[in-house]
């Protein structure tokens, strides 16, 4: 190879290096907010609160926690790659300041949010964590059967278990039963909202949890009062779940 082709070479590869840092640069030039919140009927979760399913099956719920991973933007420049700052997140209803994240993101041109319900094999697989994954948080099950993507506790009259139990420990990694998810919300009619360092852009996810008792699975809590274990009747479960997301609402803030 001549010089001049060994040149021509370093150049290029010194223009992929500069090109590479203030890609990274750029990653954390902005700020996006997620709020997740809980609703019944339309109005905000309360904890330990009577409410009624569509079935008029009355319930309260005292715990609702879950798992999103990977929390990144829907970027209309589909080159826009993320690599997000924290893997997961651990949904607490019970803990305001956990319904509400804040994550480092690149300037661009957005219409909408994706991220992982649960966590993925990889990380299933590799045994217990630190963090969000930490097993005192209550969501890790054993190395086999590893972590639940979501957990929703607290009773009905309509329970026939001890206590009038309510108990939807819903978790599973591995095919065909998963209850990992990939869910994808964009913004109503695509509308395109953009980031930048000088603009704060909150996203509002609603879950309605009237969709979850009646969703392709209808969950009757006299017939299906608890699931506690991976399997088909989970991945059922989690089908609901997924179809709680109704919308994302957009919030800019100058």
């Amino acid at each position: 190879m001549s010089s001049g082709r060994y040149i021509n070479l370093a150049l290029v590869i010194l223009i992929f290096a500069i090109l590479s840092v203030s890609f990274k640069n750029q990653k954390k030039d902005c700020t996006l907010v997620i709020r997740f919140r809980a609703m019944v009927h339309g109005e905000p979760l309360i904890l330990n609160k009577n409410y009624r399913n569509p079935f008029g099956e009355e319930f309260r719920i005292s715990r609702f926690r879950f798992y999103a991973g990977n929390i990144d933007p829907l970027y209309t420049n589909t080159s826009i790659k993320e690599d997000p700052a924290n893997k997961y997140h651990l949904i607490d209803f019970s803990d305001s300041v956990s319904t509400l994240i804040e994550i480092p993101v690149s300037s661009g041109d957005c219409n909408g949010i994706r991220f992982i319900l649960g966590v993925d094999s990889t990380d299933q697989t590799s045994g217990a964590k630190s963090g969000a994954l930490d097993p005192v948080r209550g969501m890790f099950w054993t190395w086999n059967s590893g972590y639940q993507s979501f957990k929703i506790e607290g009773s009905s009259p309509a329970s026939s278990q001890p206590a009038h139990l309510l108990a939807y420990h819903i978790g599973g990694y591995r095919s065909p039963n998963s209850a990992v998810w990939n869910i994808r919300i964009h913004t109503t009619a695509d509308e395109v909202f953009r980031i930048t360092p000088e603009k704060k852009i909150t996203l509002e996810l609603p879950l309605e949890l009237d969709y979850f008792f009646d969703g392709p699975f209808p969950l009757h809590i006299e017939e299906t009062p608890t699931c506690t274990t991976a399997g088909m009747l989970a991945r059922k479960i989690s089908e609901n779940f997924i179809g709680s997301f109704t919308e994302l609402i957009l919030h800019t803030n100058p």
